[in-house]
């Protein structure tokens, strides 16, 4: 069974056991701590005390803080590779390689171990906060930018090292994207129906999703913001959500079991699409929340300060996610009676 474990001396064995291998083979080594010496066991816990200290303390201004993974085979006792994990943006992570370095021993490439271990380091990225994740490779170096597009990384841009002079492919990974039928995972919902119209009209291409809530363990009520104490989740209760794919605004409808209309929910997204025909939508952490009484809320912007000053996106990006939010609170005003029709004709169709 394969594992994510963090560098231990207890591996001392199986890590040189690796590392000779790859020193003998001649290829080029990553991330950066299989670079350090480990012959002997005194160079082994040197390595071990700077991976550690990394966790928590900055060597230089152009790296952040980092935490090390091992990829580790239990039924064999044997390391297959590494990874590392910066913890934040720096300008000089933008313009190399990102937030993670990975790299697997030579004996066991192209059995794909590359794409799990940079799945598993995704997760962990999501664990610390991060919910964009920047990526880099040569453009030579095509196994890893292949990995990189596995996992869902789009291409962003090429640029040239400095250094070498060298072209790098450097991809972003969303971890914010939702797809539609991923509901009926969470541990309140008992049972669930879920039912989907494919729609082409006018200016809306895509799907409405109902998600009917048969049975609930926990009603889902807000505890905090101007929303606190609102039920938005509970036995009978449904979420009408609209993907269009030519917006950039997922609306979710929210009725009680009563069909009454609770709330319209606008999730701002980066992109909203189909991947196996399935709609999902990449969340741009912003949220508007239109009411039947005409009250309008803007939520999630300390997300989306924070994943600006993390460099998770541009300025320009920036400035679209509020122009967008804002464009759409300026639309709403007053228009609470025509939502309404339109998303109760499609509740209604749909049912």
């Amino acid at each position: 069974m394969l594992k994510l474990i963090k560098p231990s001396k207890e591996y001392f064995k199986q890590y040189k056991e690796m590392m000779d291998e790859w020193n003998m083979e001649g290829s080029s080594i990553s991330p950066w701590p299989l670079k350090m010496k480990y012959h002997k066991e005194e160079f082994f816990y040197d390595m071990l005390k700077t991976v550690k200290k990394s966790e928590t303390q900055k060597e230089k201004d152009e790296y952040s803080t980092t935490s090390t993974f091992w990829l580790y085979e239990d039924e064999e006792d044997k390391l297959i590779g590494a990874s590392n994990l910066r913890h934040y943006l720096t300008d000089y992570g933008v313009k190399t390689w990102g937030h993670i370095g990975y790299g697997i021993r030579p004996s066991e490439r192209r059995k794909g171990y590359a794409t799990k271990l940079l799945n598993m380091t995704l997760k962990e990225a999501k664990n610390r906060g991060i919910r964009r994740v920047l990526l880099g490779a040569y453009v030579g170096n095509i196994p890893s930018w292949k990995v990189m597009e596995k996992c869902g990384g789009k291409l962003e841009r090429i640029i040239i090292e400095e250094e070498t002079g060298l072209p790098i492919k450097q991809y972003w990974i969303s971890l914010k994207k939702r797809y539609a039928s991923t509901l009926k995972i969470y541990d309140n919902i008992k049972q669930i129906e879920q039912k989907y119209l494919k729609i082409k009209e006018n200016d809306f291409e895509g799907f409405i999703y109902l998600h009917n809530f048969l049975k609930i363990s926990d009603p889902f009520i807000l505890k905090e913001g101007p929303e606190k104490g609102v039920c938005i989740q509970d036995t009978g209760y449904k979420w009408l959500e609209f993907f269009d794919c030519n917006s950039k605004i997922k609306l979710t409808s929210i009725y009680d079991e009563n069909n009454k209309i609770i709330e319209w929910y606008f999730d701002i997204s980066r992109e909203i699409s189909t991947k196996n025909g399935e709609p999902y939508h990449d969340d741009f952490y912003l949220d508007v929340v239109f009411r039947p009484d005409g009250k309008i809320f803007l939520l999630d912007e300390d997300e989306f300060e924070e994943a600006f000053e993390r460099k998770e996106m541009t300025k320009e990006e920036y400035d679209e996610g509020y122009r967008l939010a804002y464009n759409l609170m300026e639309r709403l005003k007053g228009k609470e009676t025509q939502i309404e029709k339109f998303t109760d004709k499609y509740l209604n169709k749909i049912l």
